[in-house]
């Protein structure tokens, strides 16, 4: 038996992860059931089957996942259960929200800031969507205590990975992408930020995501309840694999598509995910994760121009952003999105979000890798993305 083997089964013996054993427990400390458990239990025995056989979790991975699933479980028990009690919350009804989609590390984070100033707009802060329960009240939005208790938890995360929290910002008010609420389905692309799972993806590309998405929009229903905003601002680059199904759930919702230099996107997604993997798991391979992740962007670019392409008719529902018009002249996007969904732009919107810009430029990413360093030839992927670039006038960008 090799070295790895028998630390991988020491690991395992001290720290299990049995998707039987995560479900009960979160059932037993709920005293409740899940009403949607097929679904819900194929989820889980996929995804910590993956985590078992392939995510290659150190002893601190495999704390972390139990608990991260078990959290995750508790919280949509009870959700659903607060759902069933109180019907006028699913009874509600969720305004064309608005999706920033598109490219990764093309600024969504900050677009999606710059539209949290704005205050007719809801945005799902950090917190709300770490700790939803009881759901959050106008009154005492900005001083619910829950704030803190996310800032305990992300203090954590600061001191064991500081690159991480660099390579993307991370606090309790921030506006939070959808990822981490899809993920209460079990069924979301989260997952593969953390771990090195191709099992689960590749399952993942395969499901139906209408429960996923149905359950998005009762988790929208249950923040906005006492808390309401004109319309949802939502985020996540991964949303373009499920353009479909977000039209089935939210048959008038607003697209806004991100893009940016490939090139440079794959190498900040790169680094980041290297660094994500690595808080968790060992034995990460830069080279294998990197072709991964060009894989992964092939196939959304695929996506993004599969949509232009059949929707040529919904153009007034879509917009497309470029990074450096947007780095460039944050207001001047903003003004020109909010024209093309025919919102009005609010004096006090404007103000806020010129001294947001003020106060917090768009970060233009310092890589810790580079293309060379993970085993990729930045000459022979430059030139599958010579026709998305022309497609869509996306200058580039010096690596």
């Amino acid at each position: 038996m090799s070295i790895s083997i028998l630390l991988d089964s020491l690991r395992r013996r001290a720290v299990p992860l049995d998707h039987d054993d995560i479900l009960a427990s979160a059932m037993r400390r709920t005293g409740l059931e899940d009403p949607d458990d097929p679904q819900c239990k194929d989820s889980l025995k996929i995804l910590v089957d993956s985590c078992n056989l392939e995510a290659g979790l150190t002893v601190l991975g495999r704390i972390a996942a139990r608990q991260h699933l078990q959290g995750l479980l508790e919280t949509r028990l009870r959700l659903i259960d607060y759902w069933r009690r109180t019907p006028d919350i699913p009874e509600q009804m969720v305004h064309p929200p608005i999706f920033i989609t598109g490219m990764p590390k093309s600024g969504s984070s900050f677009l999606h800031r710059l539209f949290s100033e704005d205050p007719g707009n809801r945005v799902p802060r950090t917190w709300e969507v770490m700790f939803p329960l009881p759901p959050p009240a106008s009154d005492t939005f900005d001083s619910d205590p829950r704030i803190m208790q996310t800032e305990d938890r992300l203090r954590w995360l600061r001191w064991m990975e500081p690159e991480v929290a660099k390579a993307h910002p991370v606090g309790a008010r921030l506006p939070q992408e959808c990822g981490p609420i899809l993920a209460y389905s079990l069924r979301s692309h989260v997952f593969l930020d953390m771990f090195w799972i191709p099992t689960y993806e590749t399952w993942l590309r395969d499901q139906d995501l209408g429960p996923a998405y149905r359950f998005h929009m009762n988790f929208l229903k249950h923040l906005q309840w006492l808390c309401p905003g004109e319309r949802w601002v939502l985020k996540s680059s991964d949303h373009v694999h499920a353009l479909a199904t977000i039209f089935e759930t939210y048959p008038d919702a607003r697209i806004i598509f991100l893009h940016r230099d490939p090139m440079k996107v794959l190498q900040s997604s790169s680094s980041q995910m290297k660094l994500l993997k690595e808080t968790f798991g060992h034995g990460v391979r830069p080279q294998r994760l990197a072709a991964n992740e060009a894989r992964i962007l092939t196939d959304k670019l695929d996506k993004i121009i599969e949509f232009h392409d059949g929707h040529a008719h919904m153009g007034d529902r879509f917009i497309d952003v470029r990074y450096l018009d947007f780095a460039n002249d944050p207001l001047g996007t903003m003004r020109v999105i909010y024209d093309h969904f025919g919102f009005g732009l609010s004096h006090l919107a404007e103000v806020n979000m010129e001294a947001c810009v003020r106060n917090e430029c768009v970060k233009r990413s310092s890589d810790k890798y580079f293309l060379g360093d993970l085993g990729l030839d930045p000459q022979h992927e430059d030139t599958q993305f010579a026709f998305y670039r022309e497609r869509f006038s996306v200058q580039r960008e010096p690596l």
